[in-house]
């Protein structure tokens, strides 16, 4: 018999997870969208994983086994490379997608066809696993859930957790793919897709349980260090805020003195600095006198919000918003 076409493919690479591949591909079977493909990329296996692999594409003609001798970033570009279907799932090897995750994900990129990224809530486990800070994270992605949302957070935090997105074929060709920085390969792939004119989304529905682990690669690979997140957010500001533009920064602390330093070196000239403390107004910050915020001009040039804590930075659009102000248009959050 003949399988029908698959209309979306999972991209899974795996290297020595036998202690959680089965479980994430049992999600991926369980699927209530049946016509998918799995592409599962070997990348190095020295335990058992490559056989729980093999035994499922033995068992299941909709998942294949490729291998890639290269790096993580090779072995994305290899998987999606070997997909046959015009959507691509992301999908890691410690994590479980939810029955419905693959349904409801097309369903949103079939209703809305300008839309070339469709991610969706995630829920963190286990919860003895979870610390303060993993929670704060979580309940900021999980409200990060429109297009605007999506776009106006690219330069405060991934806004899309990588295992939880489906997206187009072709927006990844156009972009070309995966790229070695030396950073998150995902953060990068994010901000060269929306910066270059691309949609995302979010199902606001929890529909990826994302595994916590002190071992997890995002814990332990250099590459998802903070300097190398803020090192690729650098990188593509210029495609955001061109080179030159004038900018008023709101906020004096750790944040807003690193921002002021790169970009001034980068070229961007600062009118001033704010801030809502007293005693802080009248000192200066890179040579900068900080002003109260009412002395913010809407033509004076762009404001950034350069907060660290969510709440302030959440203050800091209400009053903006309250004059009239936009995010992109006339302000931008960073962190």
């Amino acid at each position: 018999m003949t399988l029908p076409a698959a209309a979306v493919s999972v991209v899974l690479p795996f290297r020595d997870a036998s202690a959680t591949l089965g479980e994430a591909l049992d999600s991926i079977r369980n699927q209530s969208l049946h016509n998918i493909e799995c592409v599962l990329v070997d990348h190095g296996s020295q335990d058992s994983s490559s056989s729980i692999a093999s035994d499922f594409a033995r068992r299941d003609s909709r998942f294949r086994v490729v291998r890639s001798d290269g790096t993580f970033v090779d072995a994305l570009n290899r998987g999606v490379g070997a997909s046959r279907a015009p959507l691509i799932a992301r999908m890691d090897s410690d994590d479980r997608s939810r029955p419905l995750r693959l349904q409801r994900q097309l369903h949103a990129l079939e209703q809305d066809r300008g839309l070339q990224l469709v991610s969706c809530l995630v829920d963190c486990f286990p919860r003895a696993e979870i610390a303060g800070g993993m929670r704060r994270y979580q309940t900021w992605l999980n409200a990060q859930v429109s297009p605007t949302e999506i776009r106006n957070a690219l330069f405060v935090e991934s806004p899309l957790p990588h295992p939880s997105v489906v997206f187009r074929r072709e927006t990844f060709d156009t972009v070309r793919g995966y790229a070695e920085t030396g950073g998150p390969e995902d953060y990068d792939l994010w901000l060269r897709m929306i910066l270059g004119g691309a949609r995302a989304a979010k199902v606001p529905e929890v529909l990826l349980e994302w595994r916590e682990s002190p071992t997890r690669m995002s814990r332990v690979d250099p590459r998802y260090a903070k300097d190398r997140f803020f090192a690729t957010k650098l990188r593509h500001f210029p495609r955001a805020v061109p080179l030159g533009t004038p900018l008023q920064i709101w906020g004096t602390g750790p944040t807003a003195r690193r921002w002021a330093r790169e970009l001034l070196r980068a070229g961007y000239p600062i009118r001033r600095f704010v801030d809502v403390v007293d005693k802080r107004v009248g000192r200066t910050v890179q040579g900068v006198t900080v002003e109260p915020p009412a002395a913010i001009e809407a033509d004076a040039g762009l404001v950034l919000a350069a907060v660290g804590l969510t709440g302030a930075r959440a203050i800091i659009e209400e009053n903006l918003q309250a004059r009239g102000m936009w995010p992109g248009r006339d302000y931008i959050a960073v962190a």
